[in-house]
């Protein structure tokens, strides 16, 4: 992404760093220390040693997803992508028990989607906005539970990752959700108030 585009995107949502504003005090805490965490954690040395050409934004997430897994700290992260092995990487630095399961690779075996996923309960998810993802999403609606944190990438800039991410929010299963420009990221814990962030990540 342009340099100057990146710096109108960030102008534009200053006022909404940090969790200046935020009333929850949990959701204060997951945008204070799991999405804006400024925290050089021992391993991100050592993952941009092992990928030193990543740019500026799969980094970003990347090391959203490792502060993410080890806030989750859940078995499995089922993600639907093209390729898995960055993600994984990243993911059991951030914690060791958690295993990503890449649908797209199974998919492309003849399995279907309910065909692999009929024993899974999507605790922690990634969609990015490659074909097929729309009726994967559905699947992983009705496989999700209160625990359940899904994450959808590209939400401003892609308009089936914007559709998607819409009906999340409007999902009476979607508790709280994080609009951060590069993705988004949904709760399922109904037990809080419905509310949507729109935070500068």
């Amino acid at each position: 992404m342009n340099p100057i585009k990146r710096y109108i995107i960030w102008l534009r949502r200053m006022s909404y760093s940090r969790g200046f504003g935020v009333q929850s005090p949990s959701a204060y805490r997951f945008i204070r220390y799991v999405i804006s965490e400024h925290y050089p954690y021992y391993a991100y040395a050592d993952l941009r040693k092992k990928h030193p050409t990543l740019n500026w934004l799969t980094r970003k997430r990347m090391e959203l997803y490792f502060r993410l897994a080890n806030f989750c700290r859940t078995k499995l992260m089922v993600d639907y992508s093209k390729d898995s092995s960055l993600l994984a990487d990243y993911v059991a630095h951030g914690c060791k028990m958690t295993r990503v399961r890449n649908v797209v690779s199974e998919l492309s075996g003849g399995d279907t989607v309910d065909d692999s996923f009929d024993d899974v309960v999507m605790r922690l998810v990634r969609i990015c906005p490659i074909a097929g993802c729309e009726a994967f999403l559905e699947k992983a609606l009705a496989e999700s539970d209160q625990s359940s944190v899904f994450v959808i990438e590209d939400i401003c800039s892609d308009a089936v990752a914007h559709r998607m991410w819409q009906q999340l929010v409007e999902s009476e299963k979607v508790s709280v959700s994080y609009d951060l420009y590069y993705c988004g990221i949904a709760f399922f814990d109904t037990d809080r108030h419905k509310t949507n962030y729109v935070v500068n990540f």
